[in-house]
């Protein structure tokens, strides 16, 4: 049984979500908590990390952004938010972030994405609404440049180190390697490491 925690400040959206993974054999709802400070009491009486946080970003007392900062890594966490956060959605693998959904999709389309972020640890849940602002973003320039980390990974990858290598280096995960990976694949447009290679050299980065 995969177990989930819900951490969002309107009740209607924690209850109608854990009525609905009550219906799925697979998922089972073992905290709720109103913001970030209780999210935190709540996590320190479970006997271990739920396999799913699902985390709200505004809210009072903490809010979800600086809630996830300590969580980063220890457990697969998923956004739900009503708002679309630049900051967070473009640097997903620094947060330790597996998915960013709007809570404007269906409860069910929710439910469903958490149970494959849990069933595949390379899977990143994303809204249809999320993918297209990043899209945007990246069409009107205002993201184009990579982080000193990306460039020195890409460097690493050029080099041709697999991503074992590359996190045995960087202290950190085959999985997170993949999520910085995938970051610079959407900041260059691009689908896969050659194409990533090839447009971070045009660029002058590597």
């Amino acid at each position: 049984m995969s177990t989930v925690m819900i951490v969002d400040d309107h009740p209607i959206v924690r209850d109608g979500l854990e009525m609905m993974m009550k219906l799925t054999s697979d998922l089972t709802v073992v905290a709720t908590a109103t913001d970030g400070v209780d999210a935190k009491v709540k996590l320190a009486a479970l006997s271990q990390l739920p396999d799913v946080i699902l985390v709200d970003l505004q809210m009072p007392n903490m809010n979800g952004r600086d809630f996830i900062k300590g969580l980063a890594q220890k457990t697969k966490i998923v956004v739900l938010s009503t708002e679309i956060n630049a900051e967070i959605v473009m640097h997903m693998a620094d947060y330790g972030i597996h998915g960013y959904l709007l809570k404007e999709e269906e409860p069910d389309k929710i439910v469903n994405e958490v149970a494959k972020v849990i069933a595949d640890d390379h899977y990143v849940a994303i809204s249809n609404a999320v993918m297209a602002k990043m899209v945007q973003w990246n069409q009107q320039d205002h993201i184009s440049h990579l982080t000193e980390r990306q460039i020195l990974l890409l460097k690493q990858v050029a080099a041709g180190l697999t991503n074992k290598e590359i996190a045995a280096q960087l202290f950190v995960t085959d999985r997170t390697i993949k999520l910085y990976l995938t970051e610079i694949y959407e900041t260059l447009n691009v689908s896969n490491r050659a194409q990533a290679i090839a447009v971070a050299a045009k660029r002058g980065y590597i």
